[in-house]
């Protein structure tokens, strides 16, 4: 047993006999074999694993089966000239019939069945009160598979049929289940209306596309019963609150929570397009005290293009007006929301230790959400800012859903809309600044607000800790970057946001004009920027290893870059044009203040957008850095290495013109002890969507579903 214990943490390497006498690595420790094969995370590279050898199946085949996810196709896809599945079934099925023949069902752990289930003579059946028999013979397999995936902890139903009571059945008797999402149908044809047995098991329960008219099941006993439920979603269809249809009951999901006494305990809740009237037994279906996490996307902004009909003036949303009191022992450490009232900023201030806060701003384009089918966006109107006294509840002073004002009689204009939009903002930050700055890790503001100087500095002393922060500044998006980070020492993640109703000026941007930058007139102007330039700018600008080092992601708009190891080039590569002083311009690397940061900077900050126009740029270098030339090393994996990727060089090769945003006061200068100058950069490349939703203040400043953070 020693023998085999010591071969398992011992690395065996030898000299290669055959080959030139190189050191070659010929076996290594299982463990470390088991660890590099955990990263794997694309089913093709591990399925390609899986037949190298018998110890790669060995350890590629849980993790090929850890997370299944099957996706069906309402026709018969091609490829390279050859159907799906050719010579037998669609690759769904033939994955269902894998977890119901093979013993490899044991190792499954998740499992996801969505896209688009085809229902033949649909109206036919519906019209003689059956169940189609396509949908019937689906449930049976998934039925059978489940019973086979024993160690199953997370089931996640995304297709476009309605689950049935056999499938419910079989999930109720899964002892290890846990998390489980349900797809209602969004269809109105009849179908049977069944109540969704008790899983004893489960922790985390997201329900989606709810709409009273398509037979939704019925979740109470499933509320009720299952008591280990601490994560709670709940998605209801927008049509109900685009025609104001006052459909939805409440009493109906929780009416077995509060006839039994039995309110849920949860700590994370979840409410998307909730537009339904308050009944007077509503606080009791929770513990509001034990919540800690609560997200509350109403969606309800003015149809796109539109500022008629505010959907508050509703009776439904006024009958929250008579709420009672919020619970003074609200412990929320989390705050996801898009509808600001006077109410909601006041229950901030009552809330102590928050620790993440994000308004989700609107979308600047129809295209950025896919939360509803109408795409609202713009800015919200002063007539959605309610005024009122306190009087709502916890639930209802996030929702937005609490008194309002009537109508003003005057027609709306921007001079008008100024004046609530700025008392909103001040109402806002006083809480943040005095309640829970100290505790504040996570902060995404509206970008309807720009902010001054004079109160970026306020909230950065309010806010020490901060570690992700989004916001839409007065200043330039660099003086911006320059006035917080040194004070941020924890920020790993900036964000400059963009109005939503802001659009380019028509500038032509500076990266295709011929002889001098054009100014920028908005932060659309910047953003409609090539990314040579960004990542030229960033890469000087950020290369200060004392007040950079934690500063991971950096981003304008929907744009992010993700910033990499410091470097040095040689002055000679960073010198600017003619005519410019080095010296005279070089970046002071001292502290801006001592002390906390306020209104008045000692130094001043010249790196603003707006004195561009007046500052000449230097012309790319015509060398290249350390690392970048056309002999660097490929990656092994065949992907772009981070000199490749932030390489100002390569990229400015395709440019017509050879601009550049880099100033020579951006630089960082350092004396070697050899004697020789050099210049400080960062390695800077454009980050993928994927990267972007790793990170909150991307991810979650979203309508969409909220996703998850491992």
């Amino acid at each position: 047993m020693a023998a085999v214990n010591r071969n398992m943490f011992d690395a065996s390497v030898r000299a290669d006999q055959i080959g030139n006498g190189s050191m070659v690595v010929v076996a290594l420790p299982l463990n470390l074999v088991a660890h590099i094969v955990s990263y794997v995370e694309e089913p093709g590279d591990l399925a390609r694993m899986c037949r190298t050898c018998r110890l790669f199946n060995y350890m590629a085949l849980p993790h090929l089966y850890r997370k299944i996810s099957l996706t069906s196709y309402g026709r018969i896809r091609y490829r390279n000239e050859q159907p799906e599945g050719w010579g037998s079934a669609s690759p769904f099925l033939m994955g269902l019939d894998v977890l119901v023949t093979k013993p490899q069902a044991a190792l499954v752990r998740s499992m996801t069945l969505r896209g688009e289930w085809k229902e033949h003579d649909l109206e036919e059946y519906s019209r003689v009160g059956r169940v189609p028999d396509s949908s019937m013979v689906l449930n049976i397999s998934v039925r059978a598979a489940l019973d086979r995936t024993v160690n199953i902890r997370s089931f996640n139903w995304d297709l476009n049929t309605k689950l049935l009571e056999t499938v419910y059945l079989g999930l109720s008797q899964l002892s290890k289940l846990t998390s489980l999402s349900i797809r209602f149908p969004t269809s109105r044809h009849p179908r049977p209306i069944y109540v969704i047995p008790a899983m004893p098991h489960l922790r985390a329960l997201r329900v989606t596309d709810i709409d009273p008219l398509c037979y939704p099941d019925d979740i109470s006993i499933l509320l009720a019963k299952s008591r280990r439920i601490r994560e709670l979603t709940m998605h209801w269809s927008p049509r109900m609150r685009e025609f104001q249809e006052p459909s939805v009951l409440v009493h109906d999901y929780f009416r077995q929570c509060t006839a039994e006494h039995l309110p849920m305990k949860l700590r994370k809740v979840a409410f998307y397009n909730f537009y339904a009237r308050r009944t007077f037994d509503m606080n009791s279906a929770f513990e509001e005290d034990l919540i800690e996490d609560m997200t509350f996307i109403s969606n309800c902004g003015a149809p796109a293009g539109t500022e008629e009909s505010p959907y508050y003036l509703s009776f439904v949303d006024r009958t929250w007006q008579v709420a009672p009191q919020p619970n003074t022992k609200c412990s929320w450490k989390s705050i996801r929301h898009d509808t600001l009232t006077k109410e909601f900023c006041e229950f901030l201030s009552a809330v102590k230790g928050l620790q993440r806060l994000y308004f989700v701003n609107p979308p600047r384009t129809p295209s950025e959400t896919m939360q509803s089918p109408r795409q609202t966006g713009g800015q919200l109107t002063s007539g959605q800012m309610f005024n009122g006294a306190m009087g709502t509840s916890a639930m209802a002073s996030v929702s937005g859903l609490s008194r309002g004002e009537s109508a003003s009689s005057s027609p709306r204009s921007p001079s008008t809309n100024l004046s609530p939009h700025l008392q909103l903002r001040d109402s806002f930050f006083i809480p943040i600044i005095t309640s829970n700055g100290a505790t504040l890790r996570h902060l995404v503001l509206p970008s309807r607000w720009p902010l001054s100087t004079s109160l970026i500095a306020r909230l950065v002393r309010a806010c020490p800790n901060l570690e992700q922060l989004a916001m839409a500044p007065e200043v330039s998006a660099m003086e911006s970057f320059q006035l917080l980070i040194p004070f941020l020492r924890k920020l790993t993640a900036m964000r400059i946001l963009i109005a939503p109703g802001e659009r380019s000026s028509g500038i032509q941007p500076m990266s295709l004009r011929a002889n001098s930058p054009a100014p920028f007139i908005s932060f659309s102007d910047l953003a409609d920027l090539d990314d040579r330039l960004h990542l030229e700018k960033i890469s000087a600008l950020l290369a200060d290893r004392d007040i950079h080092s934690t500063l991971r992601i950096a981003g304008l708009g929907h744009r992010g870059f993700e910033l990499g190891e410091f470097y040095q080039i040689p002055v000679s590569d960073a010198s600017p044009a003619n005519g410019v002083d080095m010296e005279d311009h070089s970046r002071d690397t001292t502290d801006v203040a001592s002390g906390h940061p306020g209104p008045v900077i000692a130094s001043p900050l010249p790196n603003t957008i707006s004195t561009l126009p007046n500052r000449q740029p230097f012309r790319s270098p015509n060398t290249s850095a350390p690392g970048r030339g056309s002999n660097a090393p490929k990656s092994a994996l065949g992907k772009r290495s981070w000199e490749e990727a932030s390489s100002p060089k390569s990229a400015a090769a395709d440019s017509p013109y050879d601009f550049t945003m880099v100033m020579d006061s951006d630089n960082i200068y350092e004396t070697l002890p050899s004697g020789e100058r050099v210049v400080w950069r960062r390695r800077v490349r454009t980050a993928s969507p994927e990267v972007l939703k790793k990170w909150e203040i991307f991810a979650l400043d979203s309508q969409d579903m909220e996703p998850s953070f491992d």
